[in-house]
């Protein structure tokens, strides 16, 4: 065993003080308790380095990495090809041969209304006649059949009837009223011999202009599928990744590798080289997961994304390295406290509720009403923010004020939890056999 490590083993703490009172090759200390001057000891760039590309390379290059990336694609897929079936088409209106005319009128009522979706098509005789039998049998056929969901009949010169199955659409009553209310004032308009084109054009010309405050192009469901995909994708990867960090922890004070590598380095390059490493192994894994699922939603149209699609992938990323930064360090921290596998689910688990909370609250709150004051003030506060901004940053309805608190909050309370963190890593990482108390791994040194 090294000099650092044996003094780790002794006081039952590997403090910076243990490691830098003995040089990295196990040499007499400096004078005034230092490190040994040594042409060969690692930088702290460097050594974060090393223990960073560590991470990454013994992580992207296994099976894992690569059958877990195809699998979520995979996945995203599958629920891409949900929402596109689940997609109603336009509902079907039939027209009998006397109401055919006014088809054109009510596509174009029909199309003003942008929340409406109705396709008029004309009923086929069913028999021949001309006494209009046919269409009445076709037409009764076709609403049993669920073909259409209403019909009309009549012209708008006389009387226009709506005939359903069952229950009555208002919309579609609206349309209808609409439509036949600009018929007969088109031909009234031509009886007093004024142009109906250019009384509309007229009339027109007046009419009120909308404002929207916060515009949304998305229905429900896609509004849905983006919180959803945000914050879900974001508490995967929080979890999985943090995990995998708290577990290798575990797994190096289990082997005693953290011995050796602590007899160069002190422990919070180690600590920092891995948080860094798992967490560009993440964000790789984010990125490529991101971008499948752009080209999905681009190529099929199945939700509409933000203009800024770049811009919205680099911000979920900075999100992304912020929430992870700041529940693994914690993860990691805790890790440190236990020496067995067995023991690490009850020393995360306060962790695990905090990276919790956040998803449901987005999945609970935001899918009732994205606009709630509540949620709004919960995005701003760690450790919150990390899954509930974005989601409403993918949703547009984040004012710059709110993520650039968000953001400023969120990078004070990364300074303020990671130094707690390895203080918490350094106290514990050297102990072994029973869990190190809590108040012992935050000890000041």
């Amino acid at each position: 065993m090294s000099t650092a490590a044996r003094a780790g083993s002794d006081t039952g703490n590997g403090t910076d003080a243990d490691t830098d009172a003995h040089a990295p090759d196990g040499g007499a200390p400096a004078p005034g308790g230092g490190p040994s001057p040594d042409p060969g000891a690692l930088s702290a760039r460097r050594a974060v380095g090393l223990v960073a590309k560590r991470e990454i390379n013994s992580r992207m290059r296994t099976k894992s990495f690569v059958l877990s990336t195809l699998g979520l694609v995979l996945g995203l897929g599958v629920y891409t090809l949900i929402i596109l079936f689940s997609k109603e088409g336009p509902t079907k209106v039939g027209l009998d041969r006397d109401a055919a005319a006014m088809r054109p009128m009510l596509t174009a009522v029909a199309d003003r209304a942008t929340d409406l979706d109705f396709e008029f098509v004309t009923i086929d005789r069913g028999n021949g006649n001309d006494d209009g039998d046919g269409d009445d049998d076709r037409a009764e056929t076709m609403l049993r059949d669920g073909d259409v969901a209403a019909v009309i009949s009549g012209d708008s010169a006389t009387d226009v009837t709506v005939t359903v199955e069952r229950e009555t659409n208002d919309d579609l009553l609206a349309v209808v009223n609409a439509a036949v209310a600009e018929e007969r004032t088109t031909r009234e308009l031509e009886r007093e011999g004024v142009d109906p084109v250019d009384f509309a054009e007229r009339v027109g010309s007046s009419a009120a202009e909308t404002r929207t405050l916060e515009p949304s192009g998305n229905s429900a469901a896609e509004q849905f599928a983006l919180i959803l995909a945000s914050t879900g994708l974001l508490y995967f990867f929080f979890i999985v990744y943090g995990i995998m960090l708290a577990q290798g922890v575990v797994e190096e004070k289990t082997s005693r590798v953290v011995e050796l590598l602590l007899s160069s380095i002190r422990p919070w390059q180690l600590l920092a080289g891995k948080l860094i490493g798992v967490a560009v192994v993440g964000v790789t894994q984010l990125v490529l997961l991101g971008g499948a699922a752009v080209v999905l939603a681009e190529g099929t149209g199945a939700i509409s994304l933000p203009t800024a699609v770049a811009g919205t992938l680099v911000t979920m990323g900075v999100w992304f390295l912020l929430g992870f930064f700041l529940f693994a360090a914690m993860l990691a921290a805790a890790a440190a406290r236990v020496s067995r596998q067995e023991d690490l689910q009850s020393v995360v688990q306060p962790v695990m509720v905090l990276i919790t909370t956040p998803f449901v609250l987005g999945i609970s709150l935001l899918s009732k009403n994205a606009h709630d004051p509540v949620i709004e003030w919960l995005s701003l506060v760690p450790p919150l923010s990390p899954i509930l901004m974005p989601a409403r940053m993918l949703l547009g309805i984040a004012p710059a004020w709110q993520v650039a608190v968000s953001l400023v909050l969120a990078v004070a309370a990364l300074v303020g939890l990671t130094r707690i963190a390895g203080r918490m890593y350094a106290n514990s990482v050297l102990r072994s056999g029973s869990r190190v108390p809590l108040a012992e791994s935050l000890r000041l040194r």
